[in-house]
C-alpha cells in the first residue's frame, strides 16, 4: 500500500523536527568542546608562563655568595665598601665612585630587578583591551630606554602590558682554581658530569666571578676553554681583574676560593606572535668573545597571554646610607616606584629594596572559534585590581596572579 502526499508531508516534517535536534545537539556539544579546549589551553599556558617568570624572579638579587643588597654597604664617603657587586664594564674610577649611569641600560647589575608600568593599567583603572595594538617606548613609565631596550625588541610590546627586566647570576657556578689576573681557571668542563659554567653552549659568554667578600661581572675577552678562560681590558670590559686599587679591593680573590658563574639578563614583556596572537615573550642578551656590543634576542615562552600586571614590595627601610630590615610594608607600580625617586641613585637603591613581586597574567584562547559572550560590567577579569573590558571576539579568558618572594633578598644581607 502506498503512502499518500499527506503522510509524506508528516514523515518529512518529523525527520526535519528530529535532524534540527541532532544538529542542535552536535552544535551544543561542539561548543562545549572548544570551551573545554580552550580553558585546558588558558590554563596549560598560565602554568607554563607562570612557572618561567617565578623562576627568573626568584633569581632577583643572586649575586653568589652574597646579595646584591650588599651593594647598599657604604663608607662615610658614601663610597661602596665591602660585599660588592664590581662591574668590570666601567672603569676603576667610575666603580669607585659609583658612577653606574655610565653603563648601557642590559649592564646596569646594580639593579637586578627594574620594571616598567604600562600607562593606564595602575590598580582601579579600566584598560579597554581592543585589537592588540604595538606600542611606543612613550607607553610606559618610565619611559623604556630607546637605544639600549625598546630598539632591540623584536617583535615590539604591545600597549597594556607591564615589561620586567632582570639581571642575576646562575645558580650553577664552578670553583676558580686559580686568579692570575688575566686569565683564571676551573675544573676541566670536558670530563663527563662537570658542570658547564663557561663552555655552556646557551651561555651568554657574560660571567662574574666572586666570593662572600664581593662579586666582579665581565665579558669573557676570548673563547672560554674547557679549563680556563682570558679576562682583558677590551670589548665591553672597560677595565680588567688586576688589584690596583684601594678602594676596588673586591676585585682580589683566592685560589679555590671563589666561584665563576653566568651572568644573565633577560626581560618579558607581551608582543604579538607570527599568527598574530599576543604571547608572552622572553628577550636574553648576550654577546661573542672580545665585542664591543651586545646582542638581544626573544623567544615566544606562552600564546595567548594578552596582559601582565606587576605590583613591587619594597623594605621599610629606603634610607641609602640604612640596609635593608628584611620587612616589606609597601606595594608600588613600577611608575610609582620611579617617581619616588629624586635621581638615578635613588631610583636604583629604591628597586635593590624590592622584595616580593605580584604578578598577575590575563590569558585568552588561542582558537579562531566565538565561544563567550563579553561579560557584564561586574564580571569583568580583574588583574592585580586592573579591570580588562576585553574586545568582543567570543575568546575565553581567565586571569592569574602570584606572589613572589625574591629569596636572595628575604632578610637583607
Amino acid at each position: 500500500m502506498g503512502m499518500s502526499l499527506i503522510e509524506l508531508m508528516i514523515a518529512l516534517v518529523i525527520g526535519l523536527v528530529l535532524l534540527a535536534g541532532v544538529i542542535q545537539v552536535f552544535s551544543a556539544s561542539r561548543t562545549a568542546y572548544q570551551l573545554s579546549q580552550a580553558i585546558a589551553r588558558n590554563q596549560e599556558n598560565a602554568r607554563f608562563a607562570l612557572d618561567f617568570l617565578q623562576r627568573d624572579l626568584r633569581m632577583v638579587g643572586h649575586a653568589g655568595c652574597v646579595n646584591d643588597q650588599s651593594l647598599l654597604s657604604l663608607n662615610s664617603a658614601h663610597k661602596i665598601t665591602g660585599g660588592n657587586i664590581r662591574s668590570l664594564f666601567m672603569t676603576e674610577a667610575q666603580r669607585n665612585d659609583n658612577t653606574v649611569t655610565v653603563l648601557p641600560f642590559p649592564l646596569r647589575f646594580d639593579m637586578s630587578i627594574q620594571g616598567f608600568e604600562a600607562n593606564g593599567t595602575s590598580p582601579g583603572e579600566n584598560l579597554a583591551m581592543g585589537t592588540p595594538a604595538v606600542g611606543g617606548a612613550g607607553d610606559w613609565t618610565p619611559a623604556l630606554p630607546d637605544a639600549d631596550l625598546f630598539q632591540v625588541m623584536a617583535p615590539k610590546p604591545v600597549k597594556g602590558s607591564d615589561i620586567v627586566v632582570m639581571r642575576y647570576l646562575s645558580p650553577e657556578q664552578t670553583t676558580v682554581i686559580s686568579f692570575a689576573p688575566p686569565t683564571l681557571t676551573y675544573p676541566d668542563e670536558s670530563v663527563a658530569g662537570a658542570t658547564k659554567v663557561a663552555t655552556d653552549s646557551t651561555a651568554s659568554n657574560l660571567f662574574a666571578v666572586g666570593d662572600c667578600r664581593g662579586t666582579s661581572v665581565f665579558q669573557a675577552s676570548a673563547a672560554p676553554g674547557n679549563t680556563g678562560m682570558t679576562v682583558s681590558q677590551e670589548g665591553l670590559n672597560q677595565s680588567d681583574l688586576a688589584y690596583v686599587g684601594t678602594q676596588d679591593g673586591a676585585l682580589a680573590y683566592g685560589a679555590n676560593q671563589a666561584w665563576l658563574s653566568k651572568a644573565e639578563i633577560v626581560a618579558y614583556y607581551v608582543a604579538l606572535n607570527p599568527d598574530g596572537v599576543p604571547s608572552l615573550y622572553r628577550m636574553h642578551w648576550s654577546t661573542t668573545p672580545g665585542a664591543k656590543a651586545l646582542a638581544a634576542a626573544s623567544e615566544e615562552m606562552a600564546e595567548g597571554v594578552e596582559s601582565m600586571q606587576l605590583l613591587y614590595s619594597v623594605d621599610s627601610e629606603t634610607s641609602a646610607t640604612s640596609l635593608p630590615t628584611g620587612y616589606l610594608n609597601k606595594t608600588y607600580t613600577a611608575k610609582d616606584l620611579d617617581a619616588l625617586g629624586a635621581n638615578d641613585a635613588a631610583k636604583a637603591n629604591l628597586w635593590r629594596r624590592v622584595g616580593a613581586v605580584q604578578l598577575g597574567l590575563l590569558l585568552r584562547g588561542t582558537g579562531d572559534r566565538a565561544v563567550v559572550p563579553v561579560p557584564a560590567d561586574a564580571n569583568l577579569p580583574r588583574v592585580l585590581n586592573v579591570k580588562m573590558t576585553p574586545a568582543d571576539d567570543g575568546q575565553y579568558r581567565s586571569s592569574y596572579e602570584s606572589t613572589i618572594a625574591l629569596r636572595n633578598r628575604l632578610f637583607g644581607q
